[in-house]
């Protein structure tokens, strides 16, 4: 019997093993099922499957028009909300237009047309911005109004198209974008005529010399990186080094931004100068690429039909975008 109770106990005790085991492979495998569904439906949420929509078609009813079915309902929620406080605080009329493709229309083209037919905006004040977004064709443009157009520069919608949307974009994450790229819009219509222009103007002035400091660099590069193999590194990077900034202060840049510049310059040549990009094969240089939410008669967001509509406000071409 021992020897029987033996062989009874060990089979047991291999039957709880292997029941401990498939509970294993069972937990592993849902876990894994249940990433491939998440991943499956992130890699979904990136496109749309959406047939195309000539933009003489969308209806306007809603201060968010999802024709690529890529938002959540809650993501449109919070999204009108924004937009709905916008209007509220009577600084503009924006309404988002998402669709999957424009069809090989250019989508500057797409957004003026949607724009002008809808009237966002009230007639007299011609206040109406409207964002469109095409997912698969990887485009977002802003298009203002008259009436916004002094305090939505093409070069403010420009940067936060590139700083604030395009980043959540990139990973999928379209109601993110768009939230910031309200928010940013929001900040600027409430912000300081004056302090608006001071901001800008300083903004306008580094970029300017961003710009004019693009030329010095490249040519003391080069040249600091020659001077290197004559005199030495040391020597040859201060002299690359002094030559920027003279050039830099000739040109009219401020002489801190330019002493900055050269300190990182001057660190590039000690280094290794033109040998850092490529085995001094050469240097390679990239380059860039009355309406209302909540009106009466004039339409609105709310009000007892609960739809919503422009108020006859013009546009004249003012905006920007980008691709991602």
């Amino acid at each position: 019997m021992s020897i029987g109770g033996v062989a009874v106990y060990a089979s047991a005790t291999a039957t709880a093993e292997d029941l401990i085991v498939l509970s294993e492979l069972s937990k592993a495998q849902a876990t894994a099922t249940a990433q491939a569904q998440t991943d499956n439906t992130t890699a979904q949420a990136t496109t749309s499957n959406r047939p195309a929509i000539a933009s003489d078609k969308l209806i306007l009813n809603s201060p968010i028009i999802d024709e690529a079915y890529v938002l959540t309902a809650s993501e449109k929620t919070h999204l009108e909300a924004q937009l709905r406080k916008i209007y509220d605080d009577n600084l503009a009329q924006m309404a988002i237009v998402i669709v999957p493709t424009t069809n090989g229309v250019p989508i500057f083209d797409y957004a003026l047309a949607t724009a002008e037919r809808w009237g966002l905006g009230k007639k007299d004040t011609d206040e109406g911005i409207l964002m469109l977004v095409a997912i698969n064709d990887r485009q977002i443009y802003t298009v203002t109004g008259y009436g916004v157009e002094g305090v939505l520069p093409d070069a403010f919608l420009k940067r936060i198209t590139r700083e604030d949307i395009k980043p959540s974009f990139q990973s999928g994450q379209y109601a993110q974008g768009l939230s910031a790229g309200i928010a940013r819009i929001d900040e600027r219509l409430r912000a300081d005529p004056d302090t608006l222009a001071r901001a800008d103007e300083a903004q306008n002035m580094d970029e300017e010399q961003a710009g004019i400091l693009g030329m010095p660099f490249i040519i003391a590069f080069v040249i600091g990186s020659f001077l290197t193999t004559m005199f030495g590194r040391f020597i040859g990077s201060s002299l690359g080094a002094t030559g920027f900034v003279i050039l830099s202060v000739i040109m009219g840049v401020s002489f801190v931004p330019s002493l900055v510049i050269a300190f990182v310059l001057w660190i590039l040549l000690l280094m290794g100068g033109i040998n850092l990009l490529g085995g001094g094969r050469g240097v390679f240089i990239g380059g860039g690429g009355g309406g209302g939410f909540g009106g009466s008669s004039g339409g609105g967001f709310g009000g007892s039909s609960g739809g919503f509509s422009g108020g006859g406000g013009g546009f004249g071409g003012g905006g920007a975008g980008d691709s991602w």
